[in-house]
């Protein structure tokens, strides 16, 4: 039986009515009233989020049955803006998850008053009727299953931001090359997460990660945190698993340091190790380490000191605790998880792995940003290839897992590879004699760039002219990475050669080609 099956059973054997503190009303609220599943059938999947639409009189207070074989529930709302709305929310995941209301919720501003839940394992696969009190009419919830399908592989050009608008509205698939500097997107497709993972506090982000966060478990401990001025200057790193709860890690005393340095660029990646100079390790039972450098090291409020050592043992309790971390004077607080609930670097057993071909790939527990798209069960994975330092040629996997009690689920797992390349350029020119002010030089070319991305077609005099010039000239490039321009200047003078070249803001990508200028007589 899973940890999941025997927590539920535990707290579902008995029948649990928990009320919910209400807020204040105002007094249009009404007495309790019949409404209506504004739904006749309701279809999700199971660890997914359901919503319950449900209409009521203006301001009435309403009560909805979920009716199943093995778990019913009562769940009593009031619309308390007089929309004659009520919007109902069930993660079905934390239904088997805890015995207290966290899995229902109602939309803002209305009001969750009481959830009354009977059952041994809460919201899982099956069929359900759901009702109105006072209405005879019954609509259907039908749970499923979810599947994980392959994942999809995206890119976006390097001037533009991370953020989700871009990621969901300008992001153009590739079949595996991306080009250096440009962004990564990975695309999963995956049923039954949305209720599951921790998006919104994943413990991939605690300042200190276990790799296995089982309890009792010999892993690897990440530590992560960030300079607290313009510019934090240590030698010595002081770690503090405190010791108030008697919950510290075992094994300390056999520390083997494996990752010491700062994250720059917050990809992930040790930019300046200093793991070289670390000249003296103190540890004790206690749950402390002390770790001492030759020579003062440097921290900005945007970079990341990163530290890694094996061989810990886990506390035998789950929960969260506290733990500082001193960079010289500067005390920086924070926590370490244990438990089912920090499993996975997204939680509650969900995981992105970022691996690379190289030996020296990431260290941080999240080496990307990602976003949401709970109406389609999208989860995007995003990572800004620029400051991946000596990765061209080589591969990066995106791995997405769903793991329970410690074992990966087959069907609940998902893959994306890319081959990062160089950014370049090839450029075919149709015409290697132009007449510059009355034709146009008609270029085409391919290209490992970003759909999208910008292009300059540069033109320069030979080098041994009297005014040397150069002039540039903007194109894109389409979905299928190729680009095309068709150039007239009437600023060039006949009877010279001159160099097409395309170039980026990052500096030229491709090779130059000469082209002759003629007059119409020629």
């Amino acid at each position: 039986m899973s940890w999941i099956a025997r927590t539920s059973a535990l707290l579902f054997i008995f029948l649990i009515v928990t009320s919910v503190a209400s807020s204040a009303t105002t007094g249009q609220i009404q007495s309790r009233s019949q409404g209506t599943v504004a739904e006749a059938e309701i279809h999700e999947e199971v660890g997914d989020i359901v919503k319950i639409p449900i209409r009521v009189p203006p301001y009435n207070t309403t009560t909805l049955n979920i009716s199943g074989e093995q778990y019913s529930a009562e769940v009593t709302a009031t619309d308390q803006d007089g929309d004659g709305q009520i919007q109902l929310r069930v993660n079905t995941f934390e239904t088997q998850t805890s015995g207290n209301p966290s899995g229902y919720s109602v939309a803002s501003p209305d009001h969750l008053r009481e959830v009354s839940q009977r059952g041994h394992n809460g919201l899982t696969k099956g069929e359900y009727a759901i009702s109105v009190d006072g209405n005879t009419s019954k609509s259907t919830l039908l749970l499923k299953q979810g599947t994980f399908q392959p994942g999809q592989l995206h890119t976006l050009p390097n001037d533009r931001k991370i953020n989700k608008s871009n990621i969901m509205n300008d992001r153009s698939p590739v079949p595996s090359q991306i080009a250096h500097d440009d962004i990564l997107i990975a695309e999963f497709e995956a049923e039954g997460i949305m209720g599951v993972g921790r998006f919104d506090n994943p413990p991939g982000n605690n300042g200190i990660v276990a790799a296995d966060s089982a309890v009792g478990a010999q892993t690897t401990h990440t530590v992560q945190v960030q300079g607290t001025d313009a510019n934090t200057s240590f030698r010595k790193v002081r770690i503090n698993y405190d010791n108030a709860a008697g919950e510290t890690p075992a094994g300390l005393v056999k520390l083997n340091i494996t990752h010491a340095g700062i994250d720059s660029d917050q990809d992930g990646q040790i930019d300046r190790s200093f793991k070289p100079s670390i000249i003296n390790v103190k540890t004790n039972s206690e749950g402390i380490i002390e770790i001492t450098s030759s020579g003062q090291q440097t921290v900005s409020k945007s970079e990341t000191i990163i530290l890694q050592y094996e061989d810990v043992t886990n506390p035998s309790r789950p929960g969260t605790y506290p733990a500082t971390v001193m960079l010289g004077s500067d005390k920086i607080d924070t926590t370490v998880e244990y438990g089912p609930a920090a499993t996975g670097n997204l939680g509650n057993g969900l995981n992105v792995n970022a691996n690379t071909t190289s030996l020296d790939g990431f260290v941080a527990p999240l080496p990307f940003k990602y976003f949401t798209s709970p109406a389609n069960d999208r989860l995007y994975v995003a990572m800004d290839t620029g400051g991946l330092d000596n990765m061209t040629g080589e591969s990066i996997s995106l791995t997405l897992s769903q793991f329970e009690s410690g074992e990966s689920i087959s069907t609940k797992r998902s893959v994306t590879n890319a081959s990062l390349v160089e950014p370049t350029a090839n450029v075919m020119i149709a015409n290697d004699r132009w007449q510059a002010d009355s034709e146009p030089l008609q270029i085409t070319g391919t290209t490992t760039l970003a759909p999208n991305s910008n292009i300059w077609i540069r033109v320069r005099s030979a080098g041994d002219v009297p005014s040397p010039w150069i002039y540039h000239y903007t194109t894109s490039v389409r979905p299928n990475r190729t680009f095309e321009i068709d150039i007239t200047e009437n600023r060039i003078g006949t009877n010279e050669t001159v160099y097409v070249r395309p170039v980026t803001r990052s500096g030229p990508i491709g090779s130059e080609e000469p082209v002759r200028v003629i007059n119409a007589t020629d």
